[in-house]
């Protein structure tokens, strides 16, 4: 059997059969959310599919009435589960089917259309611009770690993910063109990132030497933040964590879907217009923050 149709086959098998660890074990290193995250996020939702005997690979008419159900679950018993959690759940069971539909296991997208339920709102505050500049000018200088400036830099001008740098060998980076081959699209780098792989590039013995190995050489997600951390604290900044790295590339560059890695213009729109919303929510916070007095009354001017 051809690798691709065992691979599809096995996911259909673990979705008719709510299996959530061979899911996981397939998809799980695509997902946005570390796999316990994913775990805890789908954990009751396939276990109410499994004691309820629905096909999640094939739902029935009334699912997302059902769904109800296991989404406002907790261990307190039904309807306990707050806003953020609920909209959490439906998140990553949405981009869970989106994965399918690009693997061609499933065919419709079983939550196109349903009405997401308002979460509870924080402004989440993205890393100014300055900042930035200022975390890369440190990570540049610093001579023990060279690989830290180019995967910043990625992460920061192409909305690279963290699985996906780790997971990036030379072989994927054409040095003729600057494009690099990622896990969703074919990419063309902006001056400035193509400069900070080839300067890495020279030192694995430039391209003549046709390298083979990982590009970065952190062995997982802790590694790499634990440097980003590191250099944080020599740079006087609040810990950039890659993901608001990346929130704030969407941000602060113009790219096109596949230069981000989205597979589709309509999803790189959506997740740009979230990256600038938030920036207008944070100045939005910061001006009202401006005109409270310490005792959290209102200046009358």
């Amino acid at each position: 059997m051809h690798p691709q149709d065992e691979r599809h086959l096995k996911l259909k098998r673990a979705m008719q059969e709510a299996d959530l660890d061979t899911v996981l074990g397939v998809l799980g290193h695509d997902m946005r959310w570390p796999l316990k995250q994913l775990r805890s996020n789908l954990r009751l939702i396939f276990a109410s599919a499994e004691r309820d005997h629905v096909n999640l690979l094939h739902p029935p008419e009334d699912f997302v009435g059902w769904l109800q159900g296991p989404l406002h679950e907790t261990v307190k018993g039904p309807g306990t589960a707050k806003a953020n959690t609920v909209v959490a759940r439906l998140s990553t069971l949405s981009q869970l089917y989106s994965l399918l539909m690009d693997e061609e296991v499933i065919i419709q997208h079983p939550l196109r259309g349903m009405t997401r339920p308002p979460g509870e709102r924080k402004v989440e505050k993205l890393p100014p611009r300055e900042d930035i500049e200022r975390l890369l000018v440190h990570a540049e200088a610093e001579a023990d770690d060279p690989a830290l400036f180019a995967a910043l830099t990625l992460m920061y001008r192409h909305t690279f993910q963290v699985a996906e740098l780790l997971t990036l060998r030379w072989p994927a980076f054409e040095h003729n063109d600057g494009t690099i081959l990622r896990r969703r699209t074919i990419c063309k780098l902006d001056p400035e990132s193509y400069a900070a792989l080839d300067r890495l590039l020279a030192k694995a013995g430039g391209p003549l030497a046709h390298p083979t190995g990982r590009i970065f050489p952190y062995e997982n997600n802790d590694a790499l933040r634990s440097r980003i951390f590191q250099v944080c604290r020599k740079a006087n900044l609040a810990f950039v964590n890659p993901a608001k790295l990346r929130k704030a590339g969407l941000r602060d560059f113009a790219l096109t879907a596949d230069e981000a890695g989205f597979i589709g213009d309509e999803a790189y729109a959506l997740a740009r217009r979230l990256a600038q919303q938030l920036e207008i929510d944070r100045k939005t916070d910061t001006a009202s923050e401006s005109i409270t007095s310490p005792s959290g009354e209102t200046d009358a001017g």
